[in-house]
């Protein structure tokens, strides 16, 4: 029982995070948030002012439970008042169309393709009758780039000629939830213009403290482009040292993600934490010189770190990690058991008062557990073995970081990325020593250019040279088989059992607890009757898919554990990463093959100006041509009518000609004959769904299918079933 009492902000910080949780389930039982922490207030204040005379040993749990409740419930205020509580003139309240809006950058452009977007938050919006309004709320503002390359900066003023467009949802089941993502974050619309469509009003920065880091950013940016002229290793200079990442190649990011280095391209907790290594090195020995040593060691290293952020522009990942080390930093003038527990903890709480949607951040979520593991695990797996020759010793220490971090990480990391690099042990040997070097080198490249240039120009040739061969090896590592195991699928309750099984087996094991040991393989045994129950499910299934994809209608076949997508329109292979990106996550989800190993031709045959096929033991009639000159002696009988290009121009004429379940329009149509569609089958009594305008859809079938119903038997000779 007297465990918790050394960290009582894990407690806080773990009911803080289950109130923010609770409030995204069920938002109503905040409605009277504030009336119930009143009185969760007092009748805290009434339990302490018992315990002064009854003991406060006597009433120590209900104490307890009074003061988690009240962070449960502050939780869910401030989830409620942060993301869902927004001022009446906010732009989502404007019920009126906007042909344009003024508004201020509020971070630089992030390049994108064809763009470059910009946080801007808002300030007035122009309405269709030439009215202008004043309101409130950041938007996603996209400009299409120009030969001049114009762009924005931070605090500038912008007129913009446009529209406000909400942000779309997920196209496709169990795809990436792009919309509540930025909803997250506060960002309802997006808006995309040209350049001619923007002019600058004003610059005044509001914060002269960000504007400083903005422009120490963009200067150290420019230091980099002078000195590292090669592409690629320019792009992972200005990842590394300023978190930069517009300009990485695609190639080289899937090959730092192969070997286990891609938290070399997002400054975050590990380059912050050898920015604290290094300060440790340097003036660690202050700490050793009494209370008022330690609180200079604490100055030098906050005020350093918070610098270091500045350079790189204050990002979000960045602040999170200069704000732990800083909590770090302080903890560690205390000397007591366990505190870097309890600060990794405060810092936690801190951050997750402040935003508390940072819970649902993969950065936020990987560098707390990395840091917690490496703390926790690190140190007991560097004792195991003790080598006197120094570069041993220095080998061991970096692969038990690597060993904890990863343990720390990897169900997080199968969770979202569903991968596992089987090299990262030998990856990081590399990687983290040259991570060491390059931050060093680059940060006193990027300090000393104003006064050394000739000094700072050989430290840019040795970066690059240092980056290279960095590259050359990770490149390499890439290439070893098997280097990258992937297509691992976790679900979240999987997810819970993973991380459950890890920490009561290391606890198990540190503590020499059997009884501990059991649990943790009871878990294991329970995650594996999850596993086959999963399976079960799958197998049962038997489904059609139609995705939503741009200009072109897909169906997948799903049987069990077996699957096939039919491709309709002419398949492209220079398509299969975006296809992969839209339907590969349903496959993952639903325990099947990545699209790339199960496309097969359309199913679908031309006979008399009608396209006919059959998936799955369903009939289909595909419309991609006008075919009001065709005589139809009777009716034909379906189960699908999939239109395409506006083919159809009447639904009564089909009703009249053909025998259906229901109606498709994909993709291929415009939203006016979309909308004109719905209005005929709703007048028809007729089944319709548009992919376009409804997103994709799933049809769970029958095996009690009506097999009697044909179309030109001949044609169906290549049915899964």
């Amino acid at each position: 029982m007297y465990f918790w009492n050394s960290y009582p902000f894990v407690r806080f910080s773990i009911f803080l995070i289950l109130g923010i949780l609770a409030f995204d389930s069920h938002p109503k039982l905040w409605e009277h948030g504030f009336v119930a922490l009143a009185v969760g207030i007092v009748l805290f204040s009434i339990s302490l002012l018992r315990s002064s005379t009854r003991g406060f040993y006597k009433l120590r749990h209900v104490n307890g439970i009074f003061a988690l409740l009240i962070i449960f419930t502050i939780g869910g205020i401030v989830c409620k008042t942060k993301y869902h509580s927004h001022p009446a003139n906010h732009y989502k309240n404007i019920n009126k169309k906007i042909i344009g809006f003024t508004g201020v950058v509020t971070r630089p452009a992030t390049e994108r393709t064809n763009h470059f977007r910009y946080d801007l938050l808002l300030e007035s919006a122009i309405l269709g009758s030439d009215s202008i309004v004043k309101t409130s709320g950041e938007i996603h503002l996209y400009i299409r780039k120009d030969s001049s390359i114009q762009r924005a900066y931070y605090g500038d003023k912008l007129a913009v000629y446009g529209s406000l467009y909400p942000i779309p949802g997920p196209d496709n089941p169990n795809e990436f939830d792009y919309q509540k993502y930025l909803k997250r974050q506060n960002i309802l619309s997006h808006s995309f213009v040209r350049l001619g469509d923007v002019k600058t009003i004003s610059s005044n920065p509001s914060n002269s403290f960000l504007a400083y880091a903005f422009s120490l950013r963009e200067n150290a940016s420019e230091t980099i482009d002078k000195y590292i002229l090669n592409s690629r290793e320019k792009g992972i200079a200005k990842a590394l040292l300023l978190g930069i990442k517009d300009h990485l190649d695609n190639d080289i990011k899937k090959a730092y993600s192969a070997a286990g280095a891609m938290h070399v391209l997002a400054v975050s907790g590990l380059h912050v934490g050898i920015i604290f290594l290094i300060l440790q090195g340097v003036f660690g020995r202050l700490r050793k010189t009494g209370k008022i040593g330690k609180y200079v060691f604490a100055c030098i290293s906050i005020l350093i770190i918070w610098l270091y952020a500045s350079l790189t522009g204050l990002s979000p990942s960045v602040l999170r990690a200069a704000t732990m080390f800083s909590f770090i930093a302080i903890g560690q003038i205390a000397t007591r058991e366990g505190n870097i527990y309890n600060t990794l903890s405060f810092s936690g709480f801190m951050l997750l008062l402040i935003d508390p949607y940072l819970i649902y951040s993969v950065g936020f979520q990987l560098s707390f557990a990395a840091v917690v593991g490496i703390v926790y695990i690190q140190p007991k797996l560097y004792r195991l073995f003790h080598f006197n020759w120094w570069i041993l010793d220095k080998a061991w220490s970096i692969t038990c970081v690597s060993i904890a971090a990863q343990l720390a990480t990897f169900p997080l990391s199968a969770f979202y990325f569903h991968q596992f690099p089987t090299y990262f042990l030998i990856s990081n040997l590399i990687v983290i020593p040259s991570s060491f070097l390059m931050l060093l080198s680059g940060i006193s490249m990027i300090i000393i250019e104003p006064f050394f240039s000739s000094l700072s120009k050989i430290l840019g040739q040795g970066l690059n040279q240092l980056i290279w061969f960095l590259n050359e090896i990770i490149s390499y590592v890439h290439r070893f088989p098997n280097s990258l195991i992937e297509w691992i699928h976790l679900d979240q309750l999987g997810l819970v059992f993973t991380y459950a099984i890890v920490i009561t087996m290391i606890v198990g094991f540190h503590y020499k607890s059997f009884k501990t040991l059991v649990f943790s393989s009871l878990l294991g045994f329970g995650f594996i009757v999850w596993t086959l129950i999963t399976h079960q499910i799958q197998h049962e299934r038997k489904e059609l898919v139609f995705y939503e994809l741009a200009n072109t209608t897909a169906i997948d076949y799903i049987k069990g554990h077996a699957s096939q997508l039919y491709y309709i329109d002419n398949y492209e292979k220079e398509e299969l990463e975006l296809l992969s990106f839209q339907i590969n996550p349903h496959r993952l989800a639903s325990l099947l093959r990545p699209i790339s190993e199960t496309i097969v031709d359309s199913n679908f045959t031309r006979k008399d100006d009608l396209t006919l096929g059959s998936i799955g033991g369903k009939r289909f009639v595909l419309f991609d041509t006008t075919t009001y000159h065709l005589d139809f002696k009777k009716k034909i009988v379906s189960d699908f009518i999939i239109i395409e290009n506006q083919a159809v121009k009447s639904l009564k004429w089909l009703k009249q000609n053909f025998v259906f379940d229901q109606i498709i329009l994909s993709t291929k149509n415009s939203r006016f004959y979309s909308q004109k569609m719905k209005e005929q089958a709703k007048e028809l009594d007729l089944r319709l769904h548009s992919i376009k305008e409804e997103g994709s859809l799933r049809i769970t079938l029958d095996e009690g299918i009506k097999k009697e119903r044909t179309i030109l038997s001949a044609l169906f000779t290549t049915n899964p079933d």
